[in-house]
């Protein structure tokens, strides 16, 4: 490469001898040509990065979303949570044996008002101290006339909004009773033959379901959980909102009556709109009621934003680094090759008319000496040039290296962030399989519970069977038949211990199901999230490659450059040999 050089270098100082004008076209073109290679290495690094950072933008976005839509189902699955123990307490209540065998004697004739009143007084009042969260309850006959009444009065203006056969239990409210929220749980009292014997109405406190509204943890400044229903066209909030003001937006309020139609999604407000907002909406599956959390667009997309901006301001840094490098790369030889082209063009003129002032004889002679001197003086000037240019080119060279050095260190960071995502993705895996432990041990408890009732049953008729035979007996049979009664109170509490249990594994049961629905939110949240770290080692791969492609280059222009500088000094010598042999 160094002879293809040298030769075409004498080529072309045979040319400026010849034809000036074509040298100087030629050293303007390798200028251009230099130039123009530099700025395409740029262009093509800056849009493999742009072309990076718009669909990570985008999935950065959509993760942003869809974690406000998993704020939305987790405060959703917390107020079913508290409707359904409502609705449990409720069914409790009404559940209890003695006080429906009283309603039923009562339906039929058998039993007075006032004893019917006593008895459901002493029971709803021991089921009243037994509950924090029961503020009243009231208690109405098969004809729906008000038996008792205990606690906190409930008014009259709720008592005609019944459970009916086909629905189990109601809810009404939140209402305002002396300035203080409440809801009311209604339930059916049924027999064994599922006939309606009467019904309860429940006065609860509501303090935890306020709690659960008003708990705005992960929502930044501008959250807001919002809970409602739609009467008569109208949505209807529950509590006040953050700002203690119920003024909502139209948006808002599509998104409650959409939630209370069983829809559930997100949405976000129309360009027309003075707020931007993006809310997530849900149902509340056991109930009309409708739930919207809302935050404000822009801190919504704002860890967005910094992300996007720290990826940009890395990948200017480096963009800078490598223009920076092709600057000083580029810039020694083009302005040398500017100075020399019109120094040349300059001393051929001069030349020119020296040599037509000139016999034939002395023009030809003087022509070739001055040009071996000329040449000599250029080619040392080049040589000095040449010199300076490989300076720089290792200068640029050390520049990208560390711009290089940078990105990987970067790339790395990346790598052990998608470890840990890995491991945090199997720990959500383990703890959704042992959740699944929990519900089948649940399962298991529950038959064994079914089967205690079961035997309870069948001991009560045994015991009722012997105190028959005890009665038939007479005297002889009066012992058995204590002994009857006994079995029997105690076939009753173990009938009454199975139907706790019942209880309670209905409540360990709900809470799993919850408990699972919220690991499979967070196991999609973690994947989610893992593809986001990915996409992002994908983009810095990018970013190394097009750093490696100017490094190359770089490594290029410094090794054409060492060669021309020895080609250089090889011309020299020949010239010095051709000057000394005059």
């Amino acid at each position: 490469m160094s002879i293809y050089f040298a030769e075409n270098l004498e080529q072309g100082v045979t040319m400026a001898k010849t034809d000036p004008v074509k040298q100087n076209s030629a050293l303007q073109l390798q200028s251009r040509l230099l130039i123009y290679s530099a700025l395409g290495a740029i262009a093509i690094g800056a849009s493999v990065a742009i072309a990076s950072i718009m669909p990570l933008s985008q999935r950065l976005k959509q993760a942003e979303e869809r974690n406000l839509e998993f704020a939305a189902q987790t405060r959703t699955l917390a107020i079913e949570e508290f409707l359904l123990r409502t609705q449990d307490i409720g069914g409790q209540i009404a559940s209890r044996t003695r006080a429906r065998n009283q309603l039923a004697a009562f339906n039929q004739g058998q039993v007075q008002r006032n004893e019917l009143v006593r008895v459901s007084t002493d029971i709803l009042n021991d089921a009243l101290n037994q509950s924090e969260e029961i503020e009243g309850i009231i208690r109405f006959d098969g004809n729906g006339q008000p038996v008792t009444q205990i606690g906190l009065a409930i008014p009259e203006e709720f008592w005609q909004i019944m459970p009916s056969e086909g629905n189990q239990s109601v809810f009404i409210g939140p209402v305002e009773i002396a300035g203080i929220s409440y809801l009311i749980v209604g339930t059916l009292i049924n027999n064994e033959t599922a006939q309606v014997l009467g019904r309860d109405l429940v006065l609860f406190k509501v303090p935890r379901l306020e709690r659960i509204v008003q708990n705005h943890s992960g929502l930044g400044e501008t959250g807001e959980i919002i809970l409602g229903r739609v009467t008569d066209g109208r949505v209807e909030l529950f509590f006040e909102q953050r700002n203690n003001d119920n003024r909502i937006s139209r948006t808002v309020e599509n998104a409650i009556e959409r939630s209370v139609a069983g829809e559930a999604g997100l949405m976000q407000s129309d360009s027309m709109s003075t707020i931007p907002e993006v809310i997530a909406f849900n149902p509340i599956a056991i109930a009309d009621w409708g739930l919207a959390v809302k935050m404000d667009r822009q801190e919504l997309y704002q860890p967005v934003q910094k992300q996007i901006l720290d990826t940009s301001i890395a990948i200017a840094i480096l963009t800078l680094l490598g223009t920076g490098g092709m600057v000083i790369l580029l810039r020694p030889l083009t302005d040398k090759a500017i100075v020399q082209t019109d120094e040349l063009e300059q001393q051929i003129q001069e030349k020119s008319a020296l040599l037509q002032a000139k016999t034939a004889a002395l023009q030809t002679e003087q022509r070739q000496r001055e040009a071996v001197e000329e040449a000599l003086q250029q080619m040392n000037e080049l040589k000095a040039s040449s010199r300076q240019v490989a300076d720089a080119c290792a200068t640029a060279n050390f520049g990208v290296q560390e711009a290089q050095t940078i990105a990987t260190g970067g790339r790395q960071s990346v790598d052990r962030t998608l470890e840990g995502m890995t491991t945090l993705k199997e720990n959500v895996e383990a703890i959704a399989l042992q959740i699944d432990h929990l519900h089948e041990g649940a399962r298991q408890i529950g038959t064994i519970a079914s089967l205690v009732g079961s035997l309870a049953d069948q001991t009560n008729m045994l015991a009722l069977n012997a105190a028959v035979e005890a009665v038939r007996a007479g005297d002889r049979g009066k012992g058995f038949s204590v002994i009857a009664t006994e079995i029997r109170k105690l076939a009753d509490r173990s009938r009454q211990s199975a139907d706790k249990i019942n209880t309670l594994l209905g409540d360990i049961q709900s809470s799993v199901v919850a408990t699972s629905k919220a690991t499979q939110e967070g196991t999609k949240t973690v994947q989610v999230n893992f593809e986001i770290v990915q996409e992002t080692a994908v983009s810095l791969a990018g970013v190394l490659n097009a750093i490696d492609g100017v490094t190359a280059s770089a490594q290029e222009i410094s090794l054409a450059t060492h060669e021309q500088a020895v080609a250089i000094q090889q011309l020299v010598a020949a010239i010095d040999m051709i000057k000394t042999s005059d």
